[in-house]
């Protein structure tokens, strides 16, 4: 970042500090979902100074967007549409800054694919915390009588990827073994959802 401090926040606050800033207010604004934190996507920085030039601003812009989706994966929380900030520059100190964050739902990248066996379409996994079962609400819909409405939870968390059952009537199982508890999957690894099974592959 430091070609982009030189350009765009000479004098003013530093783009590590802002992208802590950006953490923070995301933080201070997570909502409970079904599947558990969700964080807000979309932000709009006001820095004080003298107008940038656009290429710094959109540079920035990319940046912070990035360290927002970063944090999100390694935080564990869900995004509901791609992270977005748009910088502006106002009057006040050049050392003078606010963050608003707000959600702004949308498509996200896919992050993992769950591959069923034979030529079926696998399940593509956008968003952190993705709930899978049988209901058309779950991120992650399955129609099998065997699996229940809201059946396990699939999310990254810690440089990991995790997954949980929901409290199933036919239970989730990891290459065989029935799941108690949060456990750790692998690429490559087989997740079963009372009889569907698929592998688990990472993007």
């Amino acid at each position: 970042m430091d070609g982009m401090a030189a350009r765009l926040f000479r004098g003013r606050i530093h783009p590590v500090e802002l992208g802590s800033r950006l953490i923070r207010e995301a933080d201070l604004s997570l909502q409970e979902g079904t599947a558990g934190p969700v964080a807000p996507n979309y932000f709009v920085v006001t820095l004080g100074g003298p107008p940038a030039d656009d290429a710094a601003l959109e540079e920035a812009q990319a940046e912070l967007a990035l360290v927002v989706e970063e944090n999100a994966a390694e935080r564990g929380w869900r995004l509901d549409g791609p992270a977005v900030v748009r910088i502006g520059t106002g009057a006040g100190i050049p050392s003078d800054a606010s963050v608003e964050a707000s959600f702004a739902p949308g498509e996200v990248p896919v992050w993992a694919r769950l591959v069923p066996p034979g030529r079926s379409a696998a399940l593509e996994v956008r968003y952190n915390r993705s709930t899978i079962g049988r209901s058309r609400d779950a991120d992650l819909s399955i129609a099998a009588s065997e699996v229940s409405r809201l059946h396990a939870l699939l999310w990254r968390q810690a440089g990991g990827a995790w997954i949980h059952d929901l409290g199933s009537s036919n239970g989730t199982y990891v290459n065989g073994e029935r799941i108690t508890e949060v456990l750790e999957v692998l690429d490559g690894d087989v997740l079963t959802f009372g009889e569907p099974h698929y592998v688990y592959r990472m993007v």
